[in-house]
């Protein structure tokens, strides 16, 4: 595991601490109260700062062929598996529907929530008498077919056959494997599922009307999802599992592309006005704390935006895509050195092309901590996170300038956060003070940032 490189070897920050005499804490986590001494922070400890520990959010996570020699679940392949059943729609538009919300079925850990939309009606209607049924898999797509194709090669995780990818019947969409075979086989027989019979018997297929074949479609998704995301190494788009496929699925993330689907390419757009100053993108940086201590890291950005990466202290800590939802959150992992952290993000368009960058400064603490936030062009919001309930109010100095909270129009804001839109960027002299409700200075913190 890397470590993360010294604070001040970045060149971007520097922080010195100073409590007042006779002045007591920022708060319950903050700085040491009443001596009115200048203390030194204690050294951090990079070796368990923002090192996400889970498998779904790490920017190091597994490719698909590295998949293959861990944990026995294809759910580590499903948020890629999202993104082919999305080009899957793309290309077949309105031919799969999930089946997590249908009444009375209950899916298996692993269970994928997608089959073909006249399949999922009968499974909807099979169980409106009531009932629960329990599914251990229904649709799979490449990558989860792969998984279990590897598996039975390997003699792994005790599958004792699989077919090859793209010839089993469950990449189709209608399939449907349950335990409770005996109990559900009359019913699910009313709605035109065949049952297999004594040689598989937890398998069930769909043979009712209004379904499209879908054989070679999970191939050509994934291979139009690879061109996309590698137009430096295209492969032929032909729904054909060969060679060409296989390495590029074994090399493919298992969290999926940073480019998803696509239905419609956008149309070339006309040439734009002149302006005079164009406005540039928005990018805000947001961040909370968790119980658990684990910090996430989210990012309000640009409609246009496809995948987000954040960096801590100049280290990658992962990157975030938009089918994972708008708000690009990641988790940074734990830290709780009481010294305060550069956080970058970087915003990119379907092209990987930039389209805004923010930066931020975090403390790591879990009592009281002070931030910085980047809220979009040249607006930064100055706070107190965690603040003890004895503070009432946060003034913000800077260059010896006073600033006036653009949200509450206080000087001493009560919300105790300060936004401000800088006319001058660069390196700037914070200081932040915080007062009870008598307007008293409990504390007193001098830091200098960057704004960029």
């Amino acid at each position: 595991m890397r470590t993360l490189a010294p604070l001040a070897a970045l060149a971007l920050l520097t922080a010195c601490h100073a409590e007042l005499a006779g002045a007591g804490p920022i708060g319950d986590g903050g700085m040491p109260a009443d001596d009115g001494d200048v203390h030194e922070m204690p050294e951090p400890e990079p070796e368990v700062c923002f090192v996400p520990d889970d498998l779904g959010t790490s920017s190091e996570r597994l490719t698909i062929g590295e998949a293959v020699s861990g944990a026995c679940s294809t759910s580590v392949v499903r948020a890629l598996s999202e993104q082919l059943v999305q080009e899957i729609q793309c290309l077949r538009p309105g031919s799969m529907a999930r089946i997590d919300d249908i009444p009375g079925v209950r899916l298996g850990s692993a269970t994928f929530p997608w089959m073909q939309r006249p399949a999922t009606d009968a499974l909807r209607a099979a169980t409106s008498g009531g009932g629960t049924l329990s599914l251990n898999s229904t649709l799979r797509t490449l990558p989860q077919q792969y998984l279990l194709y590897r598996w039975y090669q390997t003699g792994r995780c005790g599958i004792s056959l699989a077919a090859r990818p793209g010839r089993s019947n469950h990449e189709s969409g209608l399939a449907l494997d349950t335990s409770d075979h005996s109990a559900w086989r009359s019913r699910l027989e009313a709605r035109s599922f065949r049952w297999l019979g004594s040689s598989d018997p937890v398998h069930f297929d769909y043979v009712g009307g209004g379904t499209v074949d879908l054989s070679g479609l999970s191939v050509l998704a994934f291979q139009k999802l690879w061109n996309r995301n590698h137009p430096e190494d295209p492969i032929d788009e032909d729904g054909l599992y060969g060679p060409q496929t296989e390495s590029r699925l074994a090399r493919a993330p298992s969290e999926g592309f940073p480019i998803g689907a696509r239905c419609d390419e956008p149309e070339p757009e006309p040439e734009p006005e002149p302006m005079p100053m164009p406005m540039p993108a928005r990018l805000a940086i947001d961040w909370r704390r968790e119980t658990s201590g684990e910090y996430v890291l989210t990012a309000s950005a640009p409609e246009t935006t496809e995948s987000v990466e954040y960096t801590i202290d100049g280290r990658v800590i992962g990157t975030a895509i938009r089918t994972w939802g708008t708000d690009f959150a990641m988790v940074a992992g734990t830290c709780e050195d009481h010294d305060t952290h550069v956080v970058e993000a970087i915003a990119r368009d379907a092209a990987n092309a930039e389209l805004a960058r923010a930066v931020g400064l975090l403390e790591a603490s879990g009592g009281t901590a002070i931030a910085i936030r980047p809220r979009g062009a040249s607006t930064y919001e100055i706070a107190l996170e965690r603040a003890s309930s004895e503070v009432a109010a946060l003034e913000v100095e800077v260059d010896g300038f006073v600033l006036t909270d653009e949200v509450s129009g206080a000087t001493r804001s009560p919300r105790l956060a300060v936004r401000y839109t800088f006319s001058t960027l660069g390196a700037r002299t914070f200081v932040l003070r915080s007062l009870d409700a008598s307007g008293t200075v409990l504390a007193e913190r001098t830091l200098t940032f960057e704004l960029r």
